[in-house]
């Protein structure tokens, strides 16, 4: 089995289509002992590698760059951030840089202008998102003609993602571990009634037992 197996069918190049990338431990944790680094194995690892090399753009919540220690990008990276609370001296920043999606009230409020100021001067572009919808964040990307999107998450982001019926395919690593140091589930906020239901399209298991789902989003 290769990454390329794992994503499976792709549609043409510059045709819309979101992904999101996710390892759970067996209860469906998003990490443990504060990162998901445990969680998957070798070919998990490959996979993510493939979904970027697939896409146009990466999508990933601040926090979750933050808590992963990303390294340099080589591809664009979309960053979602409120607060602007990044360090533009990381190891992130000395690759490919960012655009920081952020909403309109971010980019008017003075009190991060040195936020804002610092993070431009190392090259990352600071894009207004309005009101911040994942709508809105989707949106400003295919503006800018980002087509095939990967999201890894965090889990806020997953779920926000989600909520608002915005992913076409779920690529799932399931780790057939639980530990005490697992935390962070989809924090799915129970505000909206509807149901979005995913067809399983694929599956593999490997010998050490990590199972790999693949979903596509049921539009029937």
């Amino acid at each position: 089995m290769t990454p390329a197996d794992l994503i499976g069918p792709t549609l043409p190049a510059g045709t819309r289509e979101t992904r999101a990338v996710a390892a759970t431990a067996l209860f469906g944790a998003f990490s443990r002992a504060g990162t998901s680094g445990a969680l998957g194995n070798k070919l998990d690892s490959q996979l993510l590698l493939a979904l970027r090399d697939w896409s146009d753009c990466v999508l990933v919540g601040a926090g979750t760059v933050r808590a992963e220690n990303y390294e340099p990008a080589t591809l664009p990276f979309a960053l979602v951030s409120r607060s602007l609370s990044l360090d533009p001296d990381s190891d992130f920043f000395q690759g490919t840089p960012p655009l920081i999606l952020t909403p309109r009230a971010s980019l008017d409020d003075a009190s991060l202008t040195p936020c804002r100021k610092r993070l431009t001067q190392a090259g990352a572009t600071l894009i207004d998102t309005g009101t911040g919808s994942p709508a809105e964040i989707i949106a400003a990307l295919h503006a800018r003609g980002f087509s095939r999107i990967s999201c890894e998450g965090g889990p806020s982001l997953y779920a926000a993602m989600l909520a608002a019926d915005l992913v076409d395919l779920v690529h799932l690593t399931v780790d057939p571990s639980i530990s005490g140091g697992d935390a962070h589930h989809l924090p799915l906020d129970g505000s909206g009634s509807s149901t979005h239901r995913f067809t399983l399209e694929a599956t593999h298991v490997e010998p050490d037992s990590v199972l790999f789902c693949r979903y596509r989003r049921s539009r029937a």
